[in-house]
């Protein structure tokens, strides 16, 4: 599996936190999500559940 760079993760992260602010708005956006779940690198899995954020 390949290593993402900390800003990569930090970005995904961002943009995780900003579609669930807004989840009415952005809910294909999230279902996609919750469908690739299992393919998000380990240290975005961590840095989300460190948040308490759950699909």
């Amino acid at each position: 599996m390949r290593k993402f760079s900390s800003e990569e993760i930090e970005s995904q992260y961002n943009l995780i936190k900003m579609l669930l602010a807004e989840p009415e708005k952005y809910r294909d956006a999230i279902n996609a999500i919750k469908k690739d779940i299992a393919f998000m690198p380990l240290e975005l899995k961590k840095k989300l559940e460190e948040e308490n954020i759950i699909f």
